[in-house]
Formats: C-alpha cells, structure tokens, sequence
C-alpha cells in the first residue's frame, strides 16, 4: 500500500547502490519510510543477506533514495552494515545478478555508490562494489571459492584438492555457476 501517489520516472542514467545500515526485511523499510512521510519504500530492489532479491518501488516510478538523482536513477538497497560486515558470497551473487537485469534494461546507466551524490559513506566503506559490478562471465577462482564455500561448505582442503588438477580452476568456477 502506497502512501500517496508515484511519479513517473522520464530517463535513467544511474543505478544506484546503497546499504540498509542494519538488517530487515523489505516490509520494515516500507513501513520505516512511510514513518518518515514518504509515499513508501524509496529503493527499487533491496537484496537481502542471503541473496534473495526483493522489489520495493516499482521499477518506472521516481524513487526516494539519493536527493538530486531520484528522477534518474533506480535505487538498489543491500541489507547490512558494511561500515561494519563483510557481505556474503551469496548476497555479492544475488547483487551481481540484479545489476546484470538492470543493465540489460538500461545499458546506458552508471551504476554508482550514493556517497557518489551525497556526504554519505552509504554504501559503506566495506561494500565490495567492484566485486557487485563485475559481469558473472568475469567469475574469479577466488569468487568461485567463496560460492562453492556458501553453498556446499567444502573445507580449504577439498578446495586446494580441486584446484591442483590440470583444469582446477576452471572446474571450480563452473560448480560455482551451477550452484547459483
């Protein structure tokens, strides 16, 4: 439920990465902006810490997340605090994969921190954006390891073991492909 009417957006130019500075759910930050007289959530996506993607605003409208650049951009909230965690494996994947989508539907746009716009940290000093913005194709072993790790929780070990044969690497990055 809106609180209020969404405008239309006329251009996108950016996509806009930003943290929660906590943890919730998409519903808390809903229910958080409209406490603060806004019309609803004012990000696009929010991508929770176990990578699932969840839409807030919808994706055509104005959204409420970057003062001077709402009419021109989609806002992408991750949940944490990456002035203080690091973001798993899984939410770098859920992120990465939305920002592929988005950039297929604007393959123009700059994808930006909102500290870009603003005298913010947000998204954090520890967001790992260069990992976020990199395309899947440019997996690394060392993106690969972190998958594999988060999903099937294989020990150093068994990974070293993998990765000593002839084509290891590129064993390793294809398991990672698979489990995502």
């Amino acid at each position: 439920n809106w609180n209020g009417n969404l405008s239309q957006r006329s251009e996108t130019k950016y996509i806009i990465l930003h943290h929660r500075a906590g943890d919730g759910d998409v519903e808390s930050i809903h229910r958080d902006h409209i406490s603060r007289g806004w019309v609803g959530i004012g990000y696009h996506f929010y991508v929770r810490k176990n990578g699932e993607v969840f839409k807030g605003r919808p994706i055509g409208s104005v959204g409420a997340h970057t003062v001077g650049a709402n009419h021109l951009s989609i806002g992408v909230c991750f949940e944490g605090d990456f002035e203080k965690e690091q973001m798993s494996a899984a939410q770098i994947s859920g992120g990465r994969k939305l920002l592929s989508y988005l950039k297929t539907l604007y393959p123009h746009a700059e994808v930006k921190k909102h500290r870009d716009f603003q005298g913010t940290l947000c998204p954090g000093t520890q967001f790992p954006f260069e990992q976020i913005c990199r395309e899947d194709k440019e997996m690394t072993v060392e993106d690969a390891v972190e998958i594999i790790q988060a999903k099937v929780g294989l020990e150093d070990e068994t990974i070293d073991f993998l990765l000593c044969y002839r084509y290891g690497d590129e064993l390793v990055v294809k398991l990672a492909e698979a489990l995502r």
